[in-house]
């Protein structure tokens, strides 16, 4: 599965907070601007403004957090914005 890391938060002296959200196509669409008359000038700026306030709110959530330690953080050179691969297996 793939993520994006949103946040990186130092947990303690030895560990830090990944925060990630999942890497996803998006099917958002820019609405046809129309501006022939001042009223749809308003209606489109209205548009734009949702479009982007729903984008803003999926980027500060997140979906999941992992811990690591901060040498494996140091070796990997982790940045917000970053995208990776995380595995999820069974440990018996």
């Amino acid at each position: 599965m793939k993520y994006k890391i949103v946040r990186i938060e130092l947990k303690d002296d030895r560990s830090v907070i990944l925060y990630l959200k999942s890497v996803r196509k998006s099917g958002d669409i820019v609405p046809k601007a129309d501006l022939s008359n001042p009223v749809n000038l308003i209606e489109f700026s209205m548009q734009m403004g949702m479009a982007v306030s729903k984008r803003l709110e999926e980027m500060m959530g997140f979906d999941a957090f992992i811990t690591i330690d901060f040498e494996r953080y140091a070796e990997l050179d982790l940045k917000v914005g970053d995208v990776v691969e995380i595995e999820i297996r069974h440990l018996e």
